[in-house]
């Protein structure tokens, strides 16, 4: 089976988020595919089945499966593309939890990819005041989805400054915290961070799902459509986001580590 490493929403290797992607040439089992994971202890490791017409993809982080990636998704899409697997000129489509995930490859190299939209609510948790402790006075607010917290900061150097507990983490969420704050410079308009512990992931370097859920936030706030984003990890990466009334464009850059062959 062949096995990539991909690093995702960058143009440069060693930046970005790295995912192993991997061609998947009969089915795996489950435990299999978990122990895959585990073995390449990355954020996530995507697998790849041929569908007829379209592609079976599912994404594991070191401890679980998760129902939606985005750098996996761009990092699988990259591979499928850039392999010759598939048509360049033609979208790719993926079958996921998620249902289904379109990627187009763009004129300018980049991969769009079209995510659901996810708007967040009022937290309505026990664990507020916990949440303000751990960001400080820079908390602006502190919102939710399904298992995942969201933490709204006064500015983005707040977000790149922020240093939890990933103890406390674990606490406030199933799944992890987001935090974002808006970016006066002219370079991005808002930077983001993810927290995960309980996901294997002390901090994920650049997720494309949370700005499925920050980039409407965002939008609302600022009353507008198109954002450059920053995640704010120390390997750091961008990404460009379109939101639309029920779905997120996300684009962004990949590039290819290795490639190797794996016997299962």
């Amino acid at each position: 089976m062949r096995l990539f490493q991909i690093d995702s929403f960058t143009q440069e290797i060693f930046k970005g988020n790295p995912a192993g992607v991997c061609l998947v040439e009969k089915a795996l089992s489950e435990d299999t595919m978990q122990a895959l994971a585990t073995e390449m202890n990355l954020a996530e490791t995507a697998f790849i089945e041929k569908k007829g017409d379209k592609y079976g993809l599912r994404w594991f982080t070191p401890a679980r499966e998760v129902p939606l990636c985005g750098h996996a998704t761009l990092a699988s899409a990259f591979v499928l593309f850039e392999e010759g697997i598939h048509d360049a000129h033609q979208p790719i489509t993926f079958e996921t939890l998620s249902g289904d995930l379109i990627v187009r490859k763009q004129n300018d190299g980049t991969l769009l990819m079209d995510f659901p939209r996810t708007d967040p609510s009022p937290y309505k948790g026990s664990s507020l005041i916990k949440a303000k402790e751990l960001f400080g006075a820079s908390v602006v607010e502190v919102l939710e989805v399904p298992n995942e917290l969201i933490v709204i900061l006064d500015s983005s150097e707040s977000v790149r400054n922020a240093n939890p507990s990933s103890d406390i983490i674990a606490e406030l969420a199933v799944n992890g915290v987001m935090v974002s704050g808006w970016d006066d410079s002219e370079e991005y308009n808002f930077v983001s961070r993810y927290f995960a512990p309980n996901l294997g992931i002390k901090e994920d370097p650049v997720t494309g799902f949370i700005h499925t859920i920050l980039s409407p936030y965002w939008s609302g706030k600022k009353n507008q459509t198109e954002f450059r984003c920053y995640q704010a990890s120390a390997r750091g990466g961008e990404l460009f986001v379109t939101v639309k009334e029920n779905r997120t464009l996300i684009k962004g850059h990949a590039v290819k580590v290795f490639e190797t062959e794996i016997n299962l």
